[in-house]
């Protein structure tokens, strides 16, 4: 039943969860996840966090070869640029002196991150606070930009950090998908199947 004696609006601020985008100031690095996915690709997770309790994360997947990915010398520079951009985390705490790591394994690699970076997470010593640069996904869901300089220390004064065209500053718009009208039909059924088997493919596992 609809009636305009009991319509209501409600003018209250919404308050996100998620860190806005645009480069933020003033983050600390909250936590370092290692894990795998329901389909066993292993993977880091790090996750941010503003004074206002927002967050915003990125993970770094395992390289394999593919369609993109084709010889031992093209997973090589994968594997380089990944382990440029997670060194680029490890430089806000450790000296390049202090940051020596030579590995054969995916899991041997994000195990010494995780490692090193929770020294600094639990450690007594005030937080460093950061630089960094969030950004719209595909689907509309903020992260961790991985182009360019995307994190540093407030101490640097120079920042280093840019905002590239590739970067999605505004929110793509995404079709809305229309919900099963009854959820006990064949055909709603159906619908949902369709629904969660589309979003499951624009994951990276």
């Amino acid at each position: 039943m609809y009636s305009t004696k009991t319509a209501t609006t409600n003018n209250n601020e919404f308050n996100s969860s998620y860190m806005p985008v645009g480069i933020n100031e003033n983050v600390n690095l909250n936590a370092v996840n290692v894990n795998k996915s329901p389909q066993g690709r292993d993977y880091i997770e790090f996750v941010f966090v503003n004074k206002d309790g927002q967050t915003a994360s990125f993970t770094e997947w395992k390289n394999e070869k593919n369609m993109w990915i084709k010889t031992d010398e093209d997973l090589q520079r994968r594997d380089d640029q990944q382990f440029g951009r997670i060194l680029q985390v490890m430089k806000c705490f450790y000296t390049d002196d202090l940051l020596n790591f030579e590995g054969e394994s995916f899991v041997d690699m994000i195990n010494w991150v995780k490692a090193k970076l929770d020294q600094t997470i639990n450690s007594n010593l005030p937080k460093v606070d950061l630089r960094l640069k969030v950004v719209y996904d595909k689907n509309g869901y903020t992260r961790v930009s991985s182009l360019g300089t995307f994190v540093e220390p407030m101490s640097v004064e120079q920042s280093q950090i840019k905002l590239w065209k590739k970067d999605l500053l505004e929110r793509p718009i995404v079709a809305d998908v229309e919900p099963a009208a009854d959820p006990f039909t064949a055909d709603a059924t159906s619908s949902t199947s369709v629904t969660e088997t589309t979003g499951a493919d624009d994951l990276p596992f």
